[in-house]
């Protein structure tokens, strides 16, 4: 599947999905400020023709040079499997379908960080550690400093210094913790720059303050 063939896709699904915005192999909701809500299509190995449907959700505040799914799961048509194809019969009208029923509600969960922070916490989303990096820069961001301490200190905790992305979410969440502790003011600036970064590195700007597009 090509970015042109997922566009021409993503329009065809635009009048079940109203609000949200097409960009390049990826459906989002608009405006893109302290969270990005989305659902990717992304091409599967399997065949020229097969693809993967994924719904998400990200803090920006954490600094990330691409769009991860730690928070978000694979849409599934009525047969059960998670392989679409575009040669499926009544394709858009399936997989509009499976995308009201599965993606609309799910995205529909973490309109406000403190409703990510709340999403974030399911059983679903534990045993990962980039799940509570991604709680405690979020509620910090939301101003719940004191919240967002306690869980930096749990983090480190459980963060091993040997090995390399540990290593940096190590750092990164001490610089957060000990900003939050001599200024908020100051860590709110740290993270509106990494939210900033993040937007730039995904290249989003244009929609950070749109409604829809």
């Amino acid at each position: 599947m090509t970015t042109k063939e997922f566009v021409s896709l993503e329009k065809g699904l635009l009048p079940e999905l109203p609000g949200f915005a097409i960009k390049g192999p990826l459906m989002l909701i608009p405006p893109v400020v302290s969270l990005l809500r989305g659902i990717s299509f992304d091409g599967s190995s399997f065949d020229k023709t097969s693809f993967y449907v994924k719904l998400f959700v990200m803090p920006l505040c954490v600094p990330t040079n691409y769009i991860y799914y730690n928070f978000g799961n694979r849409v599934r048509h009525v047969g059960g499997g998670d392989r679409w194809s575009i040669g499926m019969p009544k394709l858009t009208a399936e997989l509009g379908e499976a995308l009201k029923l599965q993606a609309v509600p799910f995205l529909s969960r973490a309109e406000s960080l403190l409703d990510f922070v709340e999403m974030a916490k399911a059983k679903e989303f534990s045993g990962n550690r980039h799940t509570p990096n991604a709680i405690a820069f979020a509620l910090a961001r939301a101003g719940q400093t004191g919240q967002a301490i306690s869980v930096l200190d749990e983090l480190s905790s459980h963060l091993d210094p040997n090995v390399a992305w540990q290593r940096e979410m190590a750092d990164r969440a001490r610089a957060l913790r000990a900003k939050l502790v001599a200024d908020p003011a100051d860590a709110q600036k740290q993270l509106e720059a990494w939210e900033a970064e993040t937007v730039l590195n995904l290249r989003l700007e244009d929609f950070r303050g749109t409604a829809t597009r």
